[in-house]
């Protein structure tokens, strides 16, 4: 960690806190052991390990508000800068969705995020956080407060963002509350399966689980790329109890792949790669799902959550988490017709472009048109 007397002063509730923030890998391992005692009983997610391993280096900085009392260190705050083409843009994006945001004492939370959000906001260069918060916690009431105390620019939106599948209490009932075409794809394609030798295996070496992964990548798999392999391979080695699950051909070639971690009653998907091209007929993502999920069921978890969503055909018997994304803007005139342009532009934008514009400025509504 850096000297206190680098430590940057905020005031909340009239409490003077300290702050710093780390960005490096060797800060973060040193921050991992140094807050070992507010990382007790915390999920994985909470590891400062596990989350710089989450941040896809080449579009995003990762960085961390360390709050302090006195000298004690009450609480960690995660985050994360944009880049593109290897630039800062000043925009600071937080994801408090899965609890995981915010590392402090329960009585704590509240005022270590809005320290936290007080010394982003201050941060030479910021331009705004993009902050995205369950649709019920303190979150709100502290953006609230901070709205209050200092002129901002402020847009909210409703977000779907993680998904939550519940399982029941054996395969066969979970089966049952599927349509009759899904169920029967569910069953179909896994006796098929199993009829020409194939096999399921529950615990792929992580050697030979990353292996797999730059060799199935070679296959054209659908949003795969080598920056997001070694982000999961990251995560995945940061848990305290991952998965690693596959699907194995008859002749020893690996069809399929799924990386995830059990955290606690639920089961965490990240990663799944299949080998869609050469098998298009064997409809390889639910087969896979289908055996991790009854292995789920069968070890007593009751619910899977599918990182950033899920497709069809199981996106229809998910709940999706609530969520409200928030922008909070420093009002400049630049910054604001800057954004300004840039909403305006979003709709002509294709793709990847589309998505950058509209996290850094929300699209503008068209003249005449209908939200519906």
């Amino acid at each position: 960690m850096i000297r206190q007397s680098e430590r940057v002063r905020v005031t909340v509730r009239a409490d003077a806190y300290s702050t710093e923030i780390v960005h490096s890998a060797e800060q973060f391992l040193r921050l991992s052991q140094e807050a070992g005692h507010l990382l007790t009983g915390r999920s994985s997610s909470c590891d400062p390990r596990f989350f710089f391993a989450s941040v896809q280096r080449n579009i995003w900085e990762p960085l961390a508000v360390v709050v302090f009392c006195g000298e004690s260190m009450v609480g960690v705050v995660y985050a994360k800068e944009r880049k593109v083409a290897g630039f800062r843009l000043g925009l600071v994006y937080a994801d408090a969705t899965l609890d995981a945001m915010v590392v402090a004492e329960p009585a704590d939370r509240e005022w270590v995020f809005e320290a936290a959000l007080q010394r982003l906001i201050e941060r030479r260069g910021s331009r705004g956080l993009r902050l995205l918060i369950p649709a019920a916690g303190f979150e709100l009431e502290v953006i609230h407060r901070l709205l209050e105390a200092r002129q901002l620019d402020v847009h909210y939106a409703a977000v779907e963002h993680h998904c939550v599948l519940e399982l029941g209490p054996g395969y066969d009932a979970f089966l049952e509350k599927l349509s009759k075409r899904t169920r029967r794809n569910f069953r179909y394609y896994r006796r098929r399966f199993e009829a020409l030798g194939h096999t399921y295996v529950a615990a792929v070496p992580p050697a030979e689980f990353e292996r797999v992964a730059f060799l199935l990548l070679e296959k054209d798999v659908v949003g795969a790329d080598r920056d997001g392999i070694r982000r999961a391979l990251g995560m995945l080695a940061a848990v305290k109890d991952p998965i690693y699950a596959g699907l194995r051909h008859q002749n020893g070639d690996w069809l399929s792949i799924l990386g995830g971690w059990q955290e606690g009653d639920c089961g965490v998907v990240f990663l799944q790669m299949n080998n869609d091209r050469d098998y298009p007929q064997s409809a390889l993502c639910i087969t896979l799902r289908g055996y991790l999920i009854e292995a789920m069921i069968a070890a007593r978890i009751p619910k899977m959550l599918f990182w950033d969503g899920v497709g069809p055909p199981l996106r229809r018997y998910c709940e999706v988490l609530p969520a409200t994304g928030v922008h909070l803007d420093i009002p400049t005139p630049g910054w604001r017709f800057l954004r300004r342009l840039i909403g305006w532009t979003t709709h002509f934008l294709p793709g990847r472009l589309g998505v950058i514009a509209s996290w850094v400025a929300p699209p503008v509504p068209r003249r005449n048109s209908e939200i519906v």
